[in-house]
């Protein structure tokens, strides 16, 4: 049997495993788009990818700014390059065709992407050219998120607890276990303070204090799939995820409590801005912002803009960029 491809949402929560339990809620979102994925078998991970003079307004999954510089991934290999703050976009070809789910950059040189079927992807000349780290035998793997300190010391996350740990640019890797239970995480943060922060399935939520050696367990009051925790500032945190929820620590994660949100959609990204304010977003072209440091959120639904979003991130002009169903679309948050 060919393998499958599992979508990001999917390995987030084990719920939505099957198209079979996919509902109208999700159907035209990028949880939708992912799950209709499941029966398609995986091209293969050591082919390179194609040019496509649109990739920039394809399938996008995760974003990173360093200066003026903004880099993309996303289906097919796809990863694209800004260098105008998200104006215009090159496309860079990566050694694979499958699935990128992840990128991280510590500088505006060395640069690290992941995706399905064990791929680890790097570059030392700020995205124009890349090259595999991984070894081509973990074609079982699905990464879902890349965290890189410093041009030596990272890490690589993603389903059934697979965790891995390099302090040589990657070119090796150790397994790490964080926790007991083998769930999927979805994406590792890092805050201004130095701690580390795993979101995951069920709730998970993991806090380092020592750069991600050692992992504790923090209890969020919801047990479902959770996409993010986006660090503010004095220790207080947000995380987010399925049907809207998002939640609000003041103490790194010891304790949460949830923020109203009459809005139950998908969230699956969040940034703060310079100025302090916090935006979420997800599903539908649906964001939230908050100007009270993540206490309260207010709708916000930009003019023309339906789709759903997988991340964004702020350029060095103050504008967003915002990745998903649409690829990367450049807009301006209103003022207050």
């Amino acid at each position: 049997m060919p393998q499958m491809l599992i979508s990001v949402a999917a390995v987030g929560d084990r719920r939505f495993r099957s198209p079979a339990v996919t509902d109208r809620r999700y159907s035209s979102s990028l949880l939708g788009i992912l799950l209709l994925a499941l029966a398609l078998p995986l091209p293969a991970a050591q082919e390179t990818s194609e040019p496509a003079p649109l990739a920039a307004k394809a399938l996008l999954l995760d974003i990173v700014v360093t200066g003026d510089q903004a880099v993309a991934v996303g289906d097919h290999g796809d990863i694209v390059v800004s260098h105008d703050q998200g104006r215009t976009w090159t496309q860079s070809l990566a050694p694979t065709r499958t699935l990128l789910t992840g990128v991280s950059f510590p500088d505006a040189q060395h640069g690290w992407a992941v995706g399905h079927q064990g791929v680890i992807l790097h570059t030392a000349d700020g995205g124009l050219t890349w090259a595999r780290q991984d070894d081509g035998k973990h074609l079982d793997d699905v990464y879902l998120d890349v965290l890189f300190h410093d041009p030596l010391h990272g890490f690589v996350i993603g389903a059934y607890g697979r965790f891995f740990v390099t302090a040589d640019g990657g070119k090796t890797w150790t397994a790490a276990k964080p926790s007991e239970d083998e769930v999927h995480y979805n994406r590792i943060s890092a805050g201004p303070d130095g701690y580390l922060y795993l979101s995951g399935e069920s709730g998970t939520t993991l806090v380092s204090t020592d750069g991600g050696v050692k992992w504790s367990r923090v209890e969020v009051p919801y047990d479902g799939s959770l996409f993010g925790v986006l660090p503010l500032e004095n220790g207080r945190l947000i995380t987010y995820g399925l049907r809207g929820h998002i939640l609000l620590s003041e103490d790194h994660g010891a304790t949460w409590a949830p923020v109203k949100n009459d809005v139950p959609v998908l969230i699956m990204g969040g940034v703060r801005l310079r100025n302090g304010t916090v935006v979420l977003a997800g599903q539908g072209g649906n964001f939230f912002v908050s100007r009270d440091a993540g206490r309260s959120f207010t709708p916000w639904r930009p003019a023309a803009f339906e789709t759903s979003v997988a991340d964004l991130a702020e350029t060095a002009d103050g504008a967003l960029i915002t990745i998903g169903e649409a690829g990367a679309v450049r807009l301006t948050l209103p003022t207050p």
